[in-house]
This record gives C-alpha cells, structure tokens and sequence, in this order.
C-alpha cells in the first residue's frame, strides 16, 4: 500500500535550532492527510496502477506485484509554489490492455516511471492536481530517484550522480538535459566497483553558509546519494555538494550518513533509504525509512555534517 501523505505547521526557529542538542522533533505536532487530489492528466484519480507479474514455472505460481499509488515524494518550492515530484507505476484507470506494458512471455511487466505535479496545496490535499510524466529518460526501464532542485526561476533535476546530469522541467512534464559533469572520486568507484550502482536520493537544498560550512565557504547545493552494492544488496548513503550555478559541478562528497538499518522481513538484509533533505539555520534534517516499515530521521548541524 502506498499513499502520499503531507501537511503543515508553524515552525519554531528556536525548537529547530536546538533539535539536535534536545532530540525533541519541533515536526511531531503536524497533522498528516493523504493527498487525495492527485489525478492523472485524463482527469482520473491516482489509482489502478499497471502491476509486475512474475511466473515461477516450477511450482506453476504467479506472483502479482501491486503498487497502490505514488511514492517517494519530493517537494520543492518554485517562487513560493509547491511542486512534488514522485515516481509511480502507470496508472491504467481500467484499460490495463490499452495501457500496460506485458514482455515477451506475456506477463504484465510495468515500470516505474518520474513524475511531477504544480502549485500543490498541502492544506487542501483534497484539491484536484495533475500529476506529469516527466519525459526524459527511457519508457521501457525504471525511472527513478531523482533530484529535484531550483535555479533562477526554473525547476531542474540531478538525473544521475555519476555522471552528474542536469535536467530542466516544465510544469507540463517536459524536460531535457542541459548539462553533464563527472566527478572523480566517484568515477574510480565506477571503474574500480563495477557491480556498484550510484543513485539520487531526496532533493537537493540551496545552502549559503560559510561560517557552519568552512570546508566550502560558499554558495552551493547541498543533496544526498546512495551506493547500492548489487552483491551484497546493501546500501550506503552520503550527502554531497555541488556548485551554486551552472554546470552544477559536483564539489564535495561526505563519508556515509550513519542511518539506522532495519530489515523488511525476518532474517532479512538490514538496510535504510533516504528520501527527504531540509535545512534551515544551521540544522540538517534527513528523513529516511528503515527497512520499509519505520520512518525515522537523522538531525545534525551543518557544522557537523561540514
């Protein structure tokens, strides 16, 4: 089951300031609605999505892997607009042949794909927004984990780390990239560890700071990956910086973020994921989930973090 929830609240400057001396969460108070609003761009709810079949032929079984709505949300303010952006299955609104995909063994096989929606109202969760695909990137493969950030006005997404591939947004989807950088240490990771993937993580927050961020003392993009061993099936998650203005070059890289892992079933791998970044002051807050079951954040100071 999966639904996007959101909601708003008063923040306290103090309260914030002194969670991570306190571990008090300045957040718990906030009431939490789904968002029930999102449509698709033909005007239905966002439900029905296209499922992952996968037959077993050895004890004649068919698993069905069913997703019930967006997930991973990321928001972003656009000139004091909201904008979210999720990854989902397709939605098929009751036309799974004309809509989903199936492979060449003829099982449904659907993929999860980005999309975006504007001016979202989290104290009207109610109120009807489309939801876009965004349209770059490839339709017959997972597209996900990217990271949603704003420069002068316009929405634009971190597409990869490594490399490092800019895209620029429109509120109808439509998106292209504009640039592509590479950063060193973690091309070695790429040719040293070919079995490790480098993905997005969360959104990437602007940050202007120099005295909590000596080791960069200027304007710059703070945002998070994470490493996915194919092997071993673990993840590793670390926060990085890249530059202020175009190209965006990736600056900085941190030694891996100390998330509590967690297990999605008995004697399963333990592992964590992060999904959420914010900054204000000098406070880091970095939401994650443990294992699929728990929801739980790391709070540090950018000094700390620097």
């Amino acid at each position: 089951h999966s639904d996007i929830i959101m909601g708003k609240t008063a923040l306290d400057p103090r309260a914030w300031k002194e969670w991570p001396k306190t571990g008090v969460n300045p957040l718990q108070n906030v009431q939490m609605e789904e968002w029930s609003g999102l449509r698709t761009p033909s005007g239905n709810k966002w439900k029905d999505l296209c499922v992952v079949e996968t037959w077993i032929a050895s004890n004649n079984t068919l698993i069905r892997h069913v997703v019930t709505g967006p997930e991973d949300p990321k928001a972003v303010d656009l000139d004091g607009q909201l904008v979210m952006a999720f990854d989902s299955k397709k939605p098929h609104s009751g036309d799974v042949e004309g809509v989903c995909r199936r492979n060449q063994q003829g099982f449904l096989d659907a993929v999860t794909q980005m999309y975006m929606s504007s001016d979202v109202q989290v104290t009207q969760p109610t109120e009807e927004k489309t939801g876009y695909r965004l349209s770059y990137g490839q339709i017959d493969v997972d597209e996900k984990n990217w990271i949603p950030f704003t420069y002068q006005g316009r929405l634009h997404f971190v597409y990869t780390p490594m490399p490092h591939v800019i895209l620029t947004a429109q509120a109808d989807g439509s998106s292209e990239k504009i640039y592509s950088t590479s950063f060193g240490p973690l091309r070695k990771v790429v040719q040293e560890y070919p079995h490790v993937r480098i993905r997005g993580s969360a959104q990437a927050v602007f940050v202007n700071n120099s005295q909590a961020t000596p080791s960069l003392p200027r304007p710059h993009f703070l945002a998070l990956l994470h490493l996915y061993d194919t092997k071993t099936q673990r993840y590793g998650h670390h926060a990085y910086r890249f530059g202020a203005e175009p190209p965006f070059l990736m600056l900085q890289m941190s030694e891996r973020l100390p998330l509590s892992e967690a297990a999605a079933t008995p004697g399963g791998i333990p592992f964590a994921f992060a999904s959420g970044l914010a900054v204000h002051g000098d406070t880091v807050a970095i939401s994650y989930g443990a294992g699929d079951r728990d929801a739980r954040i790391l709070v540090m100071t950018l000094q700390r973090l620097d």
